[in-house]
């Protein structure tokens, strides 16, 4: 009997949950694995084959080395599940497959969030204390890995027959991230009021008074998607929605109101993110940690809608811009935090604000958010990363068809 084989048709971002394995996992990560089981020739060998995906987090620090266990997530199949191979002459043969879908697992620290495959390295410093004091250069690694096992038993013995694996990569790009502030105290949004460069007086506004401009996010900034512009370099982009509010001073003139309006204002950006991969041995020692920090600049310039007012009766005027920024290499992963593996993201953005009228506003004004951002998977989208899967002539390869689709006669 030809050996069985196990391998890997695609990873899917899909809200719909699957059956037969733990829901309350899948609805978190929001991701599930999609694998294919060939076996040549049944015989009766086998009744029952138990799938599983495992994964672990290894790091080591030196001579530490220390290993995080990520739960595992199971799907029991048996034989009566597997179908038939026909080839291209739509003959049967002795092959029969078998395709499954399982959750990808979540650390029991961040059940919120999956864990894509990584790699990486750093290095530390050990102190060591002697006649002389020197200083010890440590290289450390971090690796998140995954495999793909199928057991093929005898049920009524719990013999275990044979068991195949194969590795598993589960790419970081795959699932759509949903980009949040935590930092928002329970608030939908974020404001920062912005300043005026100078107190130069304003003969419209009055000699001791400026009006007063406050920009605002929401919590939930947005979704990471796929750049089409750019998408032969694979980058991905967040748009932002960023609200400017205008507030006239209660004397200021109806003539001052009137210039406001007729005004639009420019801003000058500049987008930093800051992203911080930490990883340790469990030791609490300092020598045991390795920091992986790295920080992205991106300047941008636009000219936001005119001002208007959301009610007649109010002084306050407000306008809205989308802003689109790419996103570095650096922001790929959602945000972890583990025993042994944290990832942590922050925006930081600097903002200078000017009208196109030098009557409106005597000053430029100027804003600072930073922004602790939370990356999770989204629940939004649906899609497998794999583009062999064809949704009318199923999985084509090596001349095989497997199936047989339903349209075939």
């Amino acid at each position: 009997m030809s050996t069985p084989t196990i391998k890997v048709l695609g990873v899917s971002a899909a809200e719909e949950l699957v059956s037969g394995i733990d829901e309350k996992v899948n609805r978190r990560s929001g991701l599930s694995l999609h694998g294919r089981v060939t076996v040549f020739n049944q015989d009766g060998f086998f009744d029952t084959v138990r799938i599983r995906l495992l994964g672990a987090i290894r790091t080591k620090i030196g001579s530490q080395v220390a290993v995080e266990k990520i739960p595992s997530t199971t799907v029991t199949k048996t034989n009566l599940d597997f179908k038939p191979v026909y080839s291209t002459t739509r003959q049967r043969t002795e092959e029969q497959y078998l395709d499954f879908v399982c959750a990808v697992p979540t650390p029991n620290c961040t059940p919120e969030a999956f864990v894509p495959s990584m790699k990486l390295s750093g290095t530390t410093y050990l102190t060591k204390v002697t006649a002389l004091t020197n200083r010890e250069l440590l290289e450390g690694s971090c690796e998140v890995v995954y495999g793909l096992e199928a057991e093929f038993l005898r049920s009524e013995t719990n013999q275990l027959v044979r068991r195949i694996s194969c590795p598993v990569d589960i790419a970081s790009g795959v699932a759509p991230l949903d980009v949040e502030v935590t930092s928002s105290n329970g608030a939908h949004k974020v404001e920062e009021v912005a300043k005026p460069q100078t107190r130069s007086l304003n003969r419209f506004l009055g000699s001791q008074s400026q009006p007063a401009l406050s920009v605002e996010v929401p919590k939930m900034l947005g979704s990471i998607v796929s750049d089409s512009s750019t998408v032969s370099t694979g980058c991905r982009r967040l748009t932002v929605p960023i609200t400017v509010n205008v507030s006239l001073p209660s004397n200021a003139r109806r003539q001052a109101q009137s210039l406001l309006e007729r005004d639009q204002l420019r801003c000058s950006l500049k987008a930093q993110w800051f992203s911080r991969r930490t990883f340790k041995t469990g030791s609490a020692a300092v020598e045991s940690t390795v920091h992986s920090d790295r920080v992205s600049t991106q300047n941008y310039a636009v000219t936001l809608p005119p001002l208007y007012k959301s009610n007649a009766e109010s002084s306050k005027y407000t306008t809205m811009v989308e802003l689109d920024l790419l996103l570095p290499e650096s922001i790929a992963t959602p945000s972890i935090s583990t025993d042994v593996l944290n990832v942590n993201y922050t925006l930081d953005l600097s903002m200078k604000f000017e009208g196109s009228r030098s009557e409106s506003f005597k000053s430029a004004y100027t804003a600072h958010m930073g922004l602790p951002v939370a990356l999770r998977a989204s629940q939004s989208y649906a899609m497998i990363s794999h583009r062999t899967f064809d949704p009318l002539l199923g999985f084509v390869e090596e001349q095989s068809l497997f199936a047989p689709p339903p349209y075939v006669y």
